[in-house]
């Protein structure tokens, strides 16, 4: 938590004082004080925005898996005869179930179990 705040304050000093010595139309005119409060003030929003920012990833990424198990299923059921999804409810309903072990299972991920 610590690490991502501090990490958090230097990207917006570190990346506003970038800007202003090496992209052409960003220029700042106070002191190297001033600038390191906005800078400090940049990291602050940051820190305040990320985890909105990360709630909205989540629902793309969750609208994303959706539609990618959607057309799976869709194609699943034309390669595999023996699968049928009778209707939108159905094929919805399973892609569902499939998004919900998905979102339990990725809690075990990556050295997890």
């Amino acid at each position: 938590m610590l690490q991502t705040i501090v990490v958090s304050l230097l990207a917006g000093v570190g990346g506003l004082w970038l800007a202003t010595r090496f992209i052409p139309g960003v220029t700042f005119s106070g002191s190297w004080q001033t600038l390191l409060m906005a800078g400090l003030a940049l990291g602050a929003v940051l820190i305040i925005v990320r985890p909105f920012i990360g709630l909205i990833s989540l629902f793309l990424r969750i609208l994303i898996l959706g539609a990618v198990s959607f057309g799976a299923l869709w194609v699943l059921q034309l390669v595999f005869p023996q699968l049928n999804l009778q209707g939108l409810i159905p094929l919805l309903s399973t892609t569902g179930a499939v998004i919900a072990i998905s979102f339990v299972l990725s809690f075990f991920g990556k050295g997890k179990l």
